[in-house]
């Protein structure tokens, strides 16, 4: 069964018809392990904020990280991601992740905080989103995490802040956008149970169908 990360899923959902099936055949075919551009803004992220380090030694840390387009996205995340916290100075605290898993089994999508923190008095599970293209498609991710919210009773909202201009996502409480986000699920495993089936035949058999239209965008 496949696992999404946040940030992946919530580049998957953003995607056209026809590139987030390619995305899936990536993802579904037998490869070595993909290098995460942004677990390094995580790590760095986490350093600051919940082990309490020091502004200068987390920079000093970002200063050495070797790929020049890595450094340069984690110095600019790092950056908005300090700014929007001296305009939210609220106290943080631990968020543990969550695992939901598709309506019929067949991917589980893995929830995680970078932080829990108070924005306009609610307690918030906040996911950093740092990735330029696609740009989120806000009712899908709206979608998504209202659905997802339903597993985390311990907080008051699951929340996306992008570290691209500090827009936040929030969950809803609304039948509605749960809806959306359980629709969206189903149409994701019909896409992973066609590229699954298609990479299993031989491949003078292979056809890639050509991409529905997107129900939901």
């Amino acid at each position: 069964m496949s696992t999404f990360g946040t940030s992946a899923y919530l580049k998957l959902i953003s995607l056209n018809p026809r590139p987030q099936r390619t995305e899936l055949r990536k993802r579904l075919s037998p490869s070595d392990s993909s290098y995460d551009f942004h677990r390094s803004l995580r790590l760095h992220a986490n350093r600051l904020l919940a082990k309490g380090e020091s502004i200068e030694n987390v920079l000093e840390s970002v200063g050495r990280i070797a790929k020049l387009p890595e450094r340069t996205s984690v110095q600019a995340g790092l950056a908005t991601l300090l700014d929007w916290r001296t305009s939210h100075p609220s106290k943080l605290f631990e968020v543990k992740p969550h695992i939901y898993t598709s309506p019929n089994a067949v991917f589980k999508l893995g929830f995680s905080a970078d932080f829990g923190t108070v924005i306009d008095g609610k307690r918030c599970a906040v996911h950093l989103w740092n990735t330029k293209k696609p740009p989120l498609s806000n009712r899908l991710t709206i979608g998504t995490l209202s659905l997802i919210k339903l597993s985390y009773p311990e907080v008051d909202n699951l929340v996306v802040l992008s570290l691209l201009d500090s827009q936040l996502f929030w969950s809803v409480v609304d039948d509605r956008y749960v809806a959306i986000g359980h629709n969206l699920a189903l149409r994701i495993e019909e896409i992973i149970l066609s590229v699954e089936e298609e990479l299993r035949a031989p491949t003078k058999d292979r056809r890639t169908p050509p991409a529905p239209p997107h129900p939901l965008a």
